[in-house]
């Protein structure tokens, strides 16, 4: 006679659950539905992140043959461009919290690349100190490197080696600029928005693009600028690159859509002139060797 009761008190203690029938299925049904709403509230939190500008993922986006806008953070196929790439946190190398301040060591490269360039050496310093305070071994959190703060990416495509070698960083970063500037006109405004931002961003927005980082990072730029005397809209010289030269620009499109060539102003050339050590006077297209006095000459051919 005992021995249900004895049944139903193990049934107890191994925590078996004897119940069946409509109970249990709603029981189960509910824990469904909270599965359900959890999974949901994830994934519309998912979007939301996604959505926001400053977030950290990088969101890259793509126009389809369509004409639909498709976006991923995982870019598989070719056609995806960042959409706004942001340069992370600045992270300054043990070095340069040693030193006081900026001592002009990098002068001579700015000069030099500037030049070349046509790009004023005020916008360059701008650039320069607002991306890494003259940092030449600064780094960001998203990749950046440098005393111009440039993605791999970029560099790469501007044939840079290392990126922490300071001539390689300047040029590569003044010649990046040039293309920028050119890109928008001379506009400064813009083309240093492009260069936090991307160009791509700026073309979407048609003006600086509303990005917290980015009104901040071109407001820091002007008031350098303003502070030095320089002019906003600096049409400096506005050395244009060929195709062929730039390596942002998109490839050639077939032979029918291909415009004809149109006439172009003469541009003058920088040449750099010094003396060796034996007295002898040398002019070049190529600047001299580091440490070397120079003077530049701007002439037409």
């Amino acid at each position: 006679m005992n021995q249900p009761s004895e049944r139903r008190q193990g049934d107890r203690r191994s925590g078996q659950d004897r119940r069946s029938g409509a109970r249990a299925g709603q029981g189960r049904r509910r824990g469904d539905r909270r599965a359900s709403f959890a999974a949901a509230g994830a994934m519309a939190v998912g979007m939301a992140l996604a959505s926001v500008p400053d977030a950290d993922a990088q969101i890259y986006t793509r126009r389809n043959d369509h004409g639909v806008v498709e976006a991923t953070n995982v870019p598989t196929e070719r056609g995806y461009q960042l959409t706004y790439p942001g340069k992370g946190t600045l992270i300054h190398s043990a070095a340069w919290r040693l030193r006081p301040n900026y001592n002009g060591e990098f002068d001579h490269h700015i000069a030099a690349a500037s030049a070349l360039h046509g790009v004023s050496t005020q916008l360059v310093r701008a650039v320069i100190q607002v991306e890494s305070d003259f940092d030449s071994l600064a780094r960001s959190s998203k990749g950046a490197q440098g005393l111009m703060q440039l993605m791999p990416d970029t560099a790469r495509q501007l044939g840079v080696s290392n990126s922490f070698d300071p001539r390689q960083n300047i040029f590569a970063g003044v010649r990046y600029l040039r293309i920028l500037l050119d890109m928008f006109g001379g506009d400064v405004s813009l083309a240093t928005a492009a260069y936090n931002a991307g160009a791509t961003a700026v073309q979407r927005y048609n003006g600086v693009p509303p990005f917290k980082e980015t009104r901040g990072y071109v407001a820091k730029i002007q008031g350098l600028l303003l502070g030095l005397g320089a002019p906003m809209m600096a049409n400096v010289g506005m050395t244009s690159y060929t195709p062929g030269e730039n390596p942002f620009a998109p490839k050639a499109a077939t032979a029918a859509a291909v415009k004809p060539a149109r006439l172009t102003p003469a541009r003058p050339r920088t040449y750099f002139r010094w003396k060796d050590a034996s007295g002898v006077t040398h002019v070049s297209q190529e600047p001299p060797a580091e440490g070397v006095v120079y003077s530049t000459i701007r002439a037409l051919d």
